[in-house]
């Protein structure tokens, strides 16, 4: 009989053999159980929740989905066995309609069945489309983009349960075990399981086991104290307690040896439900655009500083034709001029009495009149005039005005402002449109009422839902007269008929937001100026903002008007955001500007060579480039920084003619 010293030895390496022996089940290749010394370490993390964990590619998981190919009324009697010496674990076996499945489940079952969207679609979703149509929010020939969206959409509509295939039940159990840990008790953990039957899902006999375990301690630096030495306004201090969710050896181990064991399981291991998902076949149909970025030629001119001010204290401005520069200020809500000889000591145009709500400030294309439009004045102004006039707004009888928020301004091809919003019509049903207004009669005095009429609700609004992003349609900015209405929305760029708002043509537009996608190019940007038109020049440019790793590329697509094809994809790569864009009267250039760490990036395109002129950053000059315009006289670029105006003078070949 061995003595003490023999039996301390022998259950010392009964101890160190088990969980190599745990370790040893057999997983699919790149899965593994990382020991707790290969762990990220989990600040406070008490000694009973310190755990080998589950991990794919050397990444710890949250959950694991378990499938076996046998029916659920075998398989939930196996998994509640092997989960016995873990907790209690009591709950109902629940029955749902297969169209309501849950967890990403009704997601592989359509996909696995592209027979019964197709037929939903037929069925529920064309006849609306078909309305749309008949109401002008679409253009027939949008119907079969818009159907090979929907077949494309890898989501469960909520109204799929009206098919009388997706009406029989499944079967689902979903049960938990908490357990404290620690003499207090303070350290628990919470192991969730779910078993669910998936036989709709992948045509066969399947079932679902997913695994978690949610570990919950208190943060040693969450105290009292540590909550009020790092307590910050807008983010309080550090959380009390600390959680982590992960799957423990001690619960996969048991329930994926029981289940592989199983005769004819076919035992198959995902991170989730999408690992059963058949992948989409490319959309032949998307093509990626070619991005321009700036070429080697720089222009060596210093940026010359118009005017210095307070960080922030003004947020729109509009160069004139004088050399005179107009000014927004917020804090008050004010208009101001400001001309060479007045140093940093504008002139104050026009104040509000109180909060003016949104604002829009414009001018002719020829830089002479200016006008600022908010919810109750129209301000104008025009060269040479010694104080500005004021308006008040007026709205025609039929006007609706917006829910909240205030109108929104646009101009039209003259520069006078013009009212817009996102709104509701509830004629014929509720449906989204956009409203616009125009201005009845332009107002001979001062005092004198200017006046908004209605000009149209475009239903159009009302069907870009679905796409991925900022769903509001964007009117375009244009730059002189003639050019219709035209806005950019997530299926592209959109001319609308001025005299009923119904779409009349469309032109699609390459991607403007994200990674490359092969399924979808769909979507608007952010972070991107308002999109913008030139008359002369025939086009209309868009922003975007893509992916490329980490890095974003911001820039905007140039579109030709008459033949609707890109003419360039210009970007200044590596920035966060495209802070402004100003073309030249006569159409021939594009300017874009952002920044690099505060110091104004710009550079100019020839839309006509494809050449690019790179300006001088001089961030003593400007810091902050937060809008870019082209100087009413055509030799200059006129910023509006974070700390003023700045002017940057352009070579001979780079300016344009005034109009």
């Amino acid at each position: 009989m061995p003595n003490t010293s023999a039996r301390r030895a022998i259950l010392c390496l009964a101890c160190t053999i088990f969980p190599m022996a745990a370790l040893a089940s057999p997983l699919p290749p790149n899965w593994q159980m990382l020991p707790s010394n290969q762990q990220e370490p989990e600040k406070g993390l008490p000694t009973a929740l310190q755990t080998p964990l589950l991990a794919k590619n050397q990444r710890l998981l949250g959950q694991v989905e378990l499938v076996v190919s046998l029916p659920f009324d075998q398989v939930l009697p196996v998994v509640q066995a092997s989960l016995a010496p873990l907790g209690t674990f009591k709950a109902p076996v629940q029955r749902t309609r297969v169209a309501y499945m849950e967890h990403g489940w009704g997601n592989v079952l359509i996909a696995r069945r592209p027979e019964l969207k197709a037929e939903f679609i037929r069925r529920y979703r064309m006849p609306a489309l078909r309305t749309a149509v008949e109401q002008g929010a679409l253009l027939a020939e949008e119907l079969p983009i818009r159907e090979q969206r929907l077949q494309r959409d890898p989501t469960v509509d909520a109204l799929s349960d009206r098919m009388a295939e997706l009406q029989v039940d499944f079967a689902s159990w979903q049960a938990s075990a908490e357990h404290k840990h620690g003499m207090l008790g303070r350290a628990k953990s919470t192991i969730e399981v779910r078993v669910m039957q998936i036989d709709e899902a992948l045509g066969k006999p399947a079932t679902a086991v997913t695994l978690s375990r949610t570990d919950d301690w208190p943060n040693p630096d969450g105290g009292i104290i540590d909550q009020l030495r790092e307590f910050n306004v807008m983010g309080g201090g550090p959380s009390p307690r600390l959680r982590r969710r992960g799957v423990p050896q001690s619960l996969f181990t048991p329930v994926y040896d029981a289940l592989r064991k199983l005769p004819a399981a076919a035992l198959q291991v995902g991170v989730g439900s999408a690992d059963w998902q058949l992948p989409l076949q490319a959309d032949s149909r998307i093509v990626e655009p070619t991005l321009i970025a700036p070429g080697s030629s720089k222009d060596a001119t210093a940026a010359q500083r118009l005017l210095t001010s307070e960080s922030g204290q003004y947020y729109d401005m509009r160069p004139l034709a004088d050399g005179s520069v107009l000014l927004l200020s917020g804090y008050p809500d004010a208009l101001w001029r400001w001309a060479p000889g007045m140093g940093n000591t504008p002139q104050r145009l026009w104040q509000a009495a109180g909060d003016a709500g949104r604002a829009g400030l414009s001018t002719d294309p020829q830089g002479r009149t200016a006008w600022l439009a908010v919810q109750q004045h129209v301000v104008t102004y025009a060269v040479g005039q010694a104080a500005a006039t004021s308006h008040p707004v007026q709205w025609a009888g039929n006007v609706r005005q917006p829910i909240s928020g205030g109108w929104n301004w646009t101009q039209d091809g003259l520069g006078q402002p013009q009212p817009y919003d996102h709104a509701l019509d509830g004629r014929g049903g509720i449906r989204d449109v956009l409203r616009v207004l125009e201005l009845q009669a332009a107002p001979a005095a001062e005092g004198v009422p200017w006046v908004y009429a209605q000009k149209f609700d475009a239903p159009r609004q009302g069907v870009v839902g679905g796409y991925p992003g900022n769903a509001l349609i964007k009117p375009v900015r244009w730059d002189g007269p003639g050019q219709g209405f035209w806005v950019e929305d997530p299926a592209g760029l959109t001319e609308l008929d001025v005299s009923n708002g119904r779409v009349s043509r469309v032109l699609p537009l390459p991607r403007r937001f994200g990674e490359v996608d092969v399924h979808d190019d769909a979507g608007m940007a952010q972070w991107v100026p308002t999109p913008m038109g030139s008359a002369a020049g025939g086009w209309v440019a868009v922003g975007f903002v893509l992916m490329e790793g980490s890095r974003r590329n911001p820039g905007m697509h140039v579109i030709d008007v008459a033949s609707g094809k890109l003419r360039h994809s210009l970007t200044l790569p590596g920035l966060d955001s495209l802070n402004a864009a100003t073309a030249s009267a006569d159409g021939r250039m594009l300017a874009l500007g952002s920044n690099g760490g505060g110091t104004p990036v710009l550079t100019v395109w020839n839309l006509d060579s494809g050449r690019s002129l790179s300006l001088n950053p001089s961030r003593s000059a400007c810091w902050d480039l937060r809008q870019l315009h082209w100087a009413p006289q055509g030799d200059a670029l006129i910023g509006l920084c974070g700390d003023g105006v700045a002017r940057w003078p352009l070579p001979a070949d780079w300016q344009a003619k005034p109009l």
